[in-house]
């Protein structure tokens, strides 16, 4: 009996000797700040530069540390430790060169998901994740904060190879990551019944616009739709000038007019009246923004048919004071 215990004994204790070769073997990062920036450190190759430790914190029910950092001008970096029994860490993954990751765990108290990404200019107000549940992908609320961390509980779980979508808190913050190239472009008209808008650019005599759609709900806007950009020569002083512009909502195509007035006369507002056989059928109005108007017209069969029809633009000043009025007949 004395010699089984012993050899029970001895048999532990060679358990104990080689799992403890395996964790300072295998387990060889100490789970401090400086442990672990030094690992991301020498994972990168940077070793001029240091990179920044967000945060680190222990994912419950499990033997995971995660850690954040930002290197190269505001790139983030994650990873993903096992902890061992005696507390140092081995790296079980290293996510880069990505603003988003999602990773799915499985705990001995069911399912977790964890979500860390950037959150640039802090415009972003819900991300539509690459994590599936209940057949819907997954959206989760971002705080108006530079980097973020968190962990969700969930059931049913899958990922998707799909980028996730992002919606912001303003139109502004949809526009500016939708148009490939926004610089020197200005938000100038907002139709929020329709759900449509107009940026313009100008630049060495050179007048840029383009029309979009967007979408807004409690998750924020996103921009659905842009339309190619339309370029008008500015070099002399404008004429009096429009065109017509449509633009697709879901499956309604709307029609604006958008138009130009002279600096010259400080127009304010300008109110289109059409005519058929002298009978004033349709009339809409505009605010005037860097000389320019635009008019959605809610009944463009209106301004066509057989009978002769006649378009009034009237103009007027800041003071609500009527300047000329220009006449297009069709």
């Amino acid at each position: 009996m004395k010699r089984i215990l012993m050899l029970i004994s001895l048999s532990g204790l060679v358990v104990l000797v080689g799992y403890s070769i395996y964790e300072y073997t295998s387990f060889t990062i100490v789970n401090s700040e400086r442990g672990i920036t030094d690992f991301i450190q020498e994972h990168l190759g940077e070793q001029e530069k240091t990179p920044l430790l967000l945060e680190t914190y222990s994912i419950e029910y499990t033997n995971k540390v995660v850690a954040t950092f930002e290197h190269n001008e505001n790139e983030l970096v994650a990873v993903l430790f096992q902890q061992g029994v005696y507390g140092r860490l081995k790296p079980e993954k290293v996510l880069l060169n990505r603003s988003f990751y999602s990773e799915i765990i499985e705990t001995n108290k069911g399912t977790i998901v964890l979500f860390i990404g950037e959150n640039k200019q802090t415009s972003i107000k819900t991300i539509e994740t690459d994590i599936v549940s209940g057949g819907e992908r997954v959206k989760v609320a971002i705080p108006p904060q530079k980097y973020f961390s968190q962990i969700k509980e969930m059931d049913q779980v899958s990922k998707i190879d799909s980028k996730p979508n992002y919606i912001y808190r303003t139109l502004k913050g949809a526009i500016s990551s939708a148009v490939d190239n926004m610089e020197g472009m200005e938000l100038m008209f907002v139709d929020e019944e329709h759900h449509s808008f107009l940026i313009y650019s100008k630049e060495n005599s050179l007048l840029k616009t383009i029309l979009g759609v967007y979408h807004n709900n409690d998750h924020g806007f996103q921009v659905t739709r842009m339309e190619k950009p339309n370029f008008y020569q500015m070099e002399e002083e404008k004429n009096f000038c429009f065109e017509e512009k449509t633009v697709k909502v879901d499956t309604i195509e709307h029609t604006y007019i958008h138009g130009l007035v002279p600096e010259k006369e400080e127009v304010n507002k300008v109110v289109l009246e059409v005519q058929r056989k002298e009978e004033v059928i349709y009339q809409i109005s505009s605010n005037v923004v860097s000389n320019q108007f635009l008019l959605h017209i809610s009944s463009p069969e209106l301004l066509e048919g057989d009978e002769k029809v006649i378009k009034r633009f009237h103009l007027y000043d800041k003071e609500g004071k009527y300047i000329r009025t220009e006449l297009k007949a069709s």
